[in-house]
């Protein structure tokens, strides 16, 4: 029941990308990233239809990569890199039958960048992988011996250039906006919204900061013992992680305990046990 589960979830996630890539951005002369837009782009160049130019660059890079990556790596990429052509093949059929205009070029962009950012982050979340960019990127990282995420951006820099240069900036921009919805929507959706807070504070007035916390705002909080890496000196890390309400909160309320008080503040995704230290 549990594969099936993901199987689906695999399945509906390739088929919100196709629906977005066929409905929302060809028309609108749009791209989205990685190969799905070079795909794209390639259509509008020569008008083969893009779901070939995408099966076909897929194919090419899975077969060059799997000299290079193990087996499981590559069958990650394999399902969906079959499907979403598939899905943009049978979709296209609709396309004179269903009209899914809509007016407003951003309220077009906002649509896409959200139906293929959820698709990919459905198919991410059941452990496959959806663009084979990023397979490129983490084969240039073992060339390179330099693994980043810089790569895949590059990619999409070169897209956009190319955008730019067969329309207009304004087709380049509206495809750019498409790129970061699409990726802070997969972002979102697999690691969640940041609803809390954890704070780091090193205060030469401990007490009445950790009274602050834990009577104040009725938070726990943990005690690290530490030593400065320059000054050898030993100290306390008061560490706490608070609702993303409380941010300025807490933050203001130590600035005021201890002016000189080092606070560092980062996001935290999920809470488990959170009372269990």
């Amino acid at each position: 029941m549990k594969n099936l589960v993901r199987s689906l979830n695999v399945v509906i996630g390739c088929l919100l990308v196709a629906i977005s890539i066929n409905f929302f951005l060809i028309p609108n002369k749009l791209v989205s990233f990685g190969f799905d837009g070079l795909a794209t782009l390639i259509y509008y160049y020569n008008h083969v239809r893009p779901e070939i130019n995408l099966l076909i660059m897929n194919v090419i890079v899975i077969l060059f990569a799997s000299l290079f990556v193990s087996k499981e790596k590559i069958s990650s990429y394999l399902y969906p890199s079959l499907l979403i052509p598939i899905f943009m093949f049978a979709t296209s059929f609709f396309e004179g039958m269903i009209n899914l205009e809509i007016p407003e070029t951003m309220l077009t962009v906002i649509v896409a960048g959200f139906l293929s950012g959820y698709g990919y982050s459905m198919i991410y979340k059941e452990g496959y992988q959806a663009g084979v960019t990023f397979l490129i990127e983490e084969l240039i990282g073992k060339a390179l011996h330099f693994p980043s995420k810089i790569y895949s951006w590059i990619i999409d820099v070169i897209i956009l250039v190319f955008v730019l240069l067969v329309f207009n900036y304004q087709i380049m921009l509206y495809s750019l906006l498409v790129i970061i919805i699409n990726k802070y929507i997969i972002t979102k959706v697999r690691f969640g919204i940041n609803d809390s807070k954890m704070f780091y504070v090193i205060t030469s007035k401990d007490k009445e900061v950790k009274n602050y916390i834990m009577h104040d705002l009725k938070y726990e909080l943990t005690v690290l013992d530490v030593k400065g890496g320059f000054t050898k000196k030993k100290n306390q890390i008061l560490l706490s992680v608070i609702s993303t309400n409380d941010y300025y909160k807490l933050k203001e309320g130590i600035k005021i305990i201890d002016p000189n008080a080092f606070i560092a503040i980062t996001d935290t995704y999920d809470v488990v046990n959170r009372k269990s230290f």
